[in-house]
């Protein structure tokens, strides 16, 4: 196993003896509430990692299914796209020459 990397040159500075936690200054109702807050901001963080997840899977699973939805028009007329088409679609098809049909 590796271990942590040590300086090679001594660190020169002054050591405090009065360094204080933010919580030792609190009284007990406040650390009280500061743990409250600090746990409902862990859960909701875990949650959102959680829909994270969900969605990045969610959105490979789409991936993986897309080729399979995809259709072509070669095998059906042109006035079958038509019919389906929207009018968006059928404006871009007339005015843009790069607009493939679906």
């Amino acid at each position: 196993m590796c271990s942590t990397p040590k300086p090679k040159q001594k660190i020169k500075g002054k050591t405090s003896t009065n360094v204080v936690s933010i919580l030792s200054q609190m009284n007990a109702e406040k650390r009280k509430q500061f743990a409250e807050r600090a746990n409902e901001a862990s859960v909701r963080r875990e949650i959102k990692k959680q829909k994270a997840i969900l969605e990045q899977i969610q959105v490979d699973q789409n991936k993986a299914h897309a080729p399979l939805k995809k259709k072509t028009m070669t095998s059906k007329p042109w006035h079958y796209w038509l019919i389906s088409a929207s009018f968006s679609e059928i404006f871009q098809t007339l005015f843009h020459k790069n607009h493939a049909m679906k």
